[in-house]
């Protein structure tokens, strides 16, 4: 399969190009050339130029609104570009929210009269997207002083004075890009890792501790905003605090088993756990970048969907490779379990093994 650019070119500076049907892996890597070369002042100009010079229409202010992906992919689209089956209906139902906009917004020009007046959700949007692009200038400086100058999200939104209205689009944008970042860092496609040749696997993940870093400054913008409302300030409790109610069993001589401290709970991204009663292996995901917490005896802060337990037929098997595996192999190991899967609730008791924290 042909690759669109080489790593070299597609960070060059020289915008690509096609001719071909595009694939997953050549989008994600066209997608990322723009979001790293071009600001979202030129994605409202892509989309703008979409729509006037190929289907003849002015969308004016409405641009503003179209998403940074749509409006690259506008561009690719204006560039030659043929997308796929899926990527078509996708961009085609865009398009026709876009039509829609459009529509409503020439009945409204003929009902109400004009005004220079800005809303509140407008001096949000622009605010927001002033302090992203603050950030996404702080990260290319800690890229390119070699990850050696101190990177400070939080400070960046102090000085500007962004409130907690504002953090909601900056969270959104620095996930996708954490998600961005650590999907590179464990796939196995050969293009999208040679797209990404001039970040090593350290550095890959320094960019992605930093996103991770930006959106918990995003929490405590948001905490802060809590505490000036409040005319009491809160304590914060210790992990010992946190975890002094949960009961678990210490050690299980069967098998055995030993539990890490409850406290290693605190702030975990996951967390595996074995029932001695029901034989049931689990594991906790953490909702978010801050981490599991504990609230009385119970974990909360958890993904429902992805947080799963499972029968174990051979647990004298089954628990000492989950010990022993890397992130990698746990990422996908409650699949390869043959038993029917069920929710964890949160709720932890002395029949309860934690069996490892990973942070």
């Amino acid at each position: 399969m042909a690759r669109i650019l080489d790593a070299n070119v597609v960070f060059s500076g020289q915008e690509p190009k096609f001719s071909i049907e595009l694939s997953k892996t050549q989008l994600i890597l066209a997608l990322n050339w723009y979001s790293q070369n071009r600001t979202s002042k030129d994605a409202e100009k892509y989309v703008t130029d979409y729509f006037k010079r190929k289907l003849k229409k002015d969308i004016g202010a409405i641009a503003k609104d179209c998403t940074s992906t749509f409006s690259y992919i506008c561009r690719i689209v204006y560039n030659g570009g043929t997308l796929g089956i899926k990527d078509q209906i996708w961009f085609d139902n865009e398009v026709k929210q876009v039509e829609d906009k459009l529509n409503v917004k020439k009945v409204k020009v003929v009902e109400e009269k004009p005004t220079n007046v800005i809303s509140i959700q407008d001096r949000i949007r622009e605010k927001s997207q002033e302090c992203i692009g603050e950030l996404e200038g702080q990260l290319d400086d800690y890229v390119a002083s070699d990850y050696k100058i101190d990177a400070s999200p939080y400070g960046i939104m102090h000085t500007m004075n962004i409130k907690s209205v504002h953090v909601n689009r900056i969270v959104e944008t620095f996930r996708k890009r954490r998600i961005e970042f650590d999907a590179v860092l464990n796939t196995d496609d050969k293009e999208l890792k040679e797209g990404y040749g001039n970040f090593s696997k350290p550095q890959l993940k320094k960019v992605v501790a930093w996103c991770d870093q930006v959106i918990l400054d995003c929490q405590k913008v948001m905490g802060s905003a809590a505490e000036n409302r409040k005319p009491r300030k809160r304590k914060v409790k210790s992990p010992e605090e946190l975890v002094v109610k949960v009961k678990v069993l210490d050690k299980f001589d069967e098998l055995k088993l030993v539990s890490v401290s409850t406290t290693e709970i605190v702030g975990a991204m996951q967390l595996w756990v074995y029932n001695v009663k029901t034989r049931k292996l689990g594991c906790y995901h953490a909702e978010d970048a801050g981490g599991l917490s504990v609230k009385g005896t119970s974990l909360i802060n958890f993904n429902e969907s992805k947080s799963v337990h499972k029968k174990l037929r051979k647990p004298e098997v089954s628990l000492p490779e989950v010990m022993k595996a890397g992130k990698v192999l746990l990422r996908n190991y409650m699949d390869g379990i043959r038993a029917v899967e069920s929710a964890l609730t949160g709720r932890l008791n002395a029949d309860t093994i934690l069996l490892r924290s990973l942070k």
